[in-house]
């Protein structure tokens, strides 16, 4: 493959090692601020529309400009420290490269599958894979369960479009793996502007009457080592499907960020994809509202270390200067 194509697969996929070798290649170790600044605007388009636009061209500084855009991003929404935007930024990036993969040669999908870490055969004017495979990125939209799909011989059968869907849920794990970035690692000029970045607007309807919902939000930036399952189950699915309204595939994939940034305080987990897919269908067929933060302290938090419960409370706990109704 040729050095332009080179780059037009890295502007389509930037988490590639063909993206890498494009940033390495640039040998710059300072900060451009108005690439910085146009790293902003992706991720507060990503937050905001849930979608990045992929839009083909032959401009090789484009394509380059686009590919330290999306370095910049990365920085800045880890700058966020917040699992929540990790995941709609991850999921927009997802969305953009299937984009461009609806588009591309087959050659260029089957090099993305190698980048993802599994493989697929074409199989008529579509694609077989494992079905282990499918069921590490199977999409949670209507009609993808495994048993709605066509099986051969161990294998999954799908359309082209449908494959390209399984293939966004991969990009996005894969993206996630990545972030967020250690803070030590992202300049403090990236940390400012962070804070900086534009946050959606909250809808009226995201707050049911009387309850507090915001320790929520300071509970998805704290790793908690224990009482994960029942967290999912009583608090997280309510919060993002019937509070956020999210859906089923979108909430998951949040839960799942949070439940990995977990591990860093606890390793040991048993807690799948599919368990929070099916607490996440459970609470959108029952409305189901999350716990209020004094029930939580008495049915899940009461059994963790003291030390590590005085600091979360701390954190969750509204100060007594705080203006009335604030979470």
């Amino acid at each position: 493959m040729g050095e332009q194509s080179e780059l037009d697969f890295a502007y389509k996929y930037p988490f590639s090692k063909e993206a890498r070798d494009v940033i390495r290649g640039l040998n710059s170790n300072s900060i451009d601020q108005r690439q910085l600044e146009r790293g902003k605007g992706r991720v507060e388009k990503a937050l905001h529309d849930g979608n990045l636009d992929y839009v083909a061209t032959s401009y090789d500084p484009a394509k380059v400009e686009s590919i330290v855009e999306y370095v910049y991003a990365r920085m800045l929404v880890s700058g966020m420290k917040n699992s929540i935007y990790l995941q709609r930024y991850a999921a927009a990036e997802a969305r953009r490269s299937a984009s461009a993969l609806e588009m591309d040669t087959t050659d260029n999908v089957t090099k993305v599958l190698l980048e993802l870490g599994f493989e697929a055969s074409m199989s008529g004017d579509g694609f077989s894979m494992r079905f282990v495979d499918y069921l590490r990125f199977e999409p949670s939209a209507d009609g993808y369960a495994l048993v709605n799909q066509k099986l051969s011989g161990g294998m999954v059968v799908l359309d082209r479009h449908r494959f390209i869907r399984v293939m966004e849920t991969a990009i996005c794990k894969s993206i996630l793996s990545g972030l967020p970035i250690d803070p030590k690692s992202v300049p403090k000029v990236v940390i400012d502007l962070s804070r900086n970045i534009r946050l959606p607007v909250r809808k009226a309807t995201e707050r049911p009457t009387g309850v507090s919902i915001g320790w929520i939000d300071r509970l998805l930036a704290t790793p908690i080592p224990d009482c994960r399952h029942r967290t999912v189950n009583l608090i997280l699915a309510p919060y993002f499907i019937t509070i956020k309204g999210m859906g089923v595939e979108q909430a998951t994939q949040a839960i799942s960020g949070y439940i990995e940034m977990c591990k860093t305080a606890n390793p040991d987990t048993n807690i799948t994809d599919k368990y929070i897919r099916y607490q996440c269908e459970y609470a959108k067929a029952h409305g189901m509202h999350p716990l209020s933060l004094k029930r939580a302290r008495v049915e899940l938090f009461s059994s963790f270390d003291s030390s590590f419960l005085e600091e979360f409370e701390a954190k969750a706990t509204p100060s007594a200067t705080a203006p009335k109704g604030a979470a």
